[in-house]
């Protein structure tokens, strides 16, 4: 291992290449169904403030939430924090350009599937 560090430690990328490297990774088949939909839900809850993504509360639908035995809010609670993490990615990759980027496009679905499974056991807990 060593011996290739050394031997491309002085090795200068050219542009063109440095160019190819920079550019965002892209998925030409878009969002899977119903999840740009779920973007611009997000985004405009985001927008509004409706939901901080800096206070894990502001996600739960309290009309189900209030009703879950404590076990299943503590798996509730749980899955806020691991949510609201992604939601601040996205909502920080959203600002920069304002775009659906690849990476956007991987959160939104993680947020989807971790929200949906949860949901799907618990009932409609969360706002989004």
């Amino acid at each position: 291992m060593e011996d290739v560090i050394k031997k491309y430690e002085h090795h200068i990328v050219d542009d063109k290449t440095q160019q190819m490297l920079n550019e965002p990774l892209k998925d030409k088949t878009g969002f899977n169904e119903g999840h740009e939909e779920f973007l611009k839900m997000l985004i405009k809850k985001l927008e509004s403030g409706e939901l901080n993504p800096h206070n894990p509360d502001t996600l739960y639908n309290h009309a189900v939430y209030d009703k879950l035995d404590e076990s299943h809010q503590e798996e509730a609670s749980l899955a806020a924090i691991n949510l609201m993490s992604m939601v601040r990615q996205i909502e920080s990759l959203w600002k920069l350009d304002q775009k659906a980027t690849f990476q956007i496009q991987n959160l939104v679905e993680s947020v989807f599937q971790m929200k949906s499974k949860f949901e799907e056991k618990h009932g409609d807990v969360y706002i989004i």
